[in-house]
Formats: C-alpha cells, sequence, structure tokens
C-alpha cells in the first residue's frame, strides 16, 4: 500500500521544518562554540570564573570584573586532540551535507512548481535531500557520541584521581549539537518513507472496453 499523495504533501512539508530545524541548531552550536564547561562540582576549583571550551575556542568569563576573553588557536592545522580534530571534520560534513540537502528539497516537494518536468520524478529530488538529510544526521550523531565518550571518561578520570584544576561536564553548545543531529536523521527517515518508490501509490489507468471482433467489418447503413 502506498502513501496517499496529501499524506505524502505533508511528510514533505514535515521534512523540511526538521530539516530547517536541525540546521538551525547546528549554526547556533557553531556560533556559541560552548561544548565543554566546567563542571558544578566540589572538584572543580573555579569560583570566581566561568570557562567554556569549544571546537574552535576557549573562554574564560570573569564573574567580578564581568569580561569575557577567548584563546584562539593561531592555526587550526597544528597538532591537536583526535577527538577534537574528528569532531570539527564530522560537523563541517554534516553542515555540508545540510545545507545541500534543502535546494533539492525544495525542488522535490509536492507544492512546489519549481521544474518543468513530470511530477512523478520530482520524488527523486526529494529522495536525494532525504539521503543527505540521512547521512548529515548520521554524522553529526557520530560526532557527538564521541565527543561525549572523551569528556566522561576525561571527568572520571581526573576525579577519581582527585586531580586538582578545572573539570569539564558537557555544555549547552553539545546539547544544542545533539538536537541537531536527532532532526536531521528524522527529516532524513521521514523523506525516505514518504518517497521511496516502493511506497508510491501507482495511477491507475481506466480500464479498456473490449471492442466486439466483427466491429470493424460492421458497416453503417442510412
Amino acid at each position: 500500500m502506498g502513501v496517499p499523495t496529501a499524506a505524502a504533501a505533508v511528510l514533505d512539508a514535515l521534512g523540511m521544518a526538521l530539516g530547517g530545524l536541525g540546521l538551525l541548531f547546528l549554526v547556533l552550536c557553531a556560533g556559541t562554540d560552548c561544548w565543554r564547561e566546567d563542571a558544578k562540582d566540589p572538584h572543580s576549583s573555579v569560583g570566581l570564573s566561568s570557562r567554556c571550551r569549544g571546537l574552535w575556542s576557549e573562554c574564560v568569563f570573569d564573574n567580578v570584573a564581568s569580561l569575557r576573553t577567548c584563546d584562539i588557536p593561531t592555526s587550526y592545522l597544528s597538532e591537536h586532540p583526535a577527538v577534537l580534530v574528528t569532531t570539527r571534520a564530522l560537523v563541517i560534513v554534516t553542515g555540508v551535507l545540510c545545507v545541500g540537502a534543502m535546494p533539492s528539497l525544495v525542488v522535490g516537494m509536492r507544492c512546489t512548481h519549481l521544474m518543468r518536468s513530470n511530477a512523478h520524478h520530482k520524488y527523486k529530488f526529494t529522495l536525494a535531500a532525504g539521503t543527505l538529510f540521512l547521512l548529515g544526521g548520521l554524522s553529526g550523531a557520530a560526532a557527538v557520541l564521541w565527543y561525549a565518550v572523551d569528556t566522561v571518561q576525561k571527568y572520571r578520570l581526573e576525579v577519581s584521581f582527585g586531580i586538582p584544576g578545572v573539570t569539564y561536564e558537557l555544555g549547552y553548545s553539545y546539547w544544542m549539537a545533539v538536537a541537531s543531529a536527532l532532526c536531521t536523521c528524522a527529516a532524513g527517515i521521514l523523506l525516505l518513507v514518504a518517497n521511496c518508490p516502493r511506497t508510491q501509490t501507482p495511477r491507475r489507468k481506466p480500464p479498456r472496453v473490449p471492442l466486439p471482433p466483427d466491429f470493424q467489418t460492421r458497416g453503417t447503413y442510412l
């Protein structure tokens, strides 16, 4: 049984909304860049300041002077931890795939008329958009999963050995990245389900009425 045209159009619109929301969360997490923040526990020695460590910079906010200072590396090609480099790469891949999926989805949606071809072939553009969204969501999911595992392992190591200094926990930019990965994965799955060739409702042709065998031999008499 296929997906009705009206329901598929609703799923296309919902996929567009989820994809746009995922892209928005990705832009916000890249702009705020606070993937790790100082933990609110007795093991952290931070009292007069708060720290945020992101993928591209590390910032310290002085609570007394209300001053924010950020340390940005002079070169992003220098030596960095493997988890940081990999997370950066996966986040960039996620952004490129999601941005590339949006034009294809706009062209392939049933409520748009941007192409002068058979509407039956528009689902191919939507399938391409769904595939890009799903790949982008999986890339973002791999990034946030690896980053979370590394953060938790470092926190437990510092706490178990009683290492003095600043302990970090996951920051708000990380949770925005998680929301972005979930939204883009959901958008990709919805678009693929709604536009899979096996779920397309075939157009039924009107039945042909058979003609009698001697129809052509009959004549018309006045």
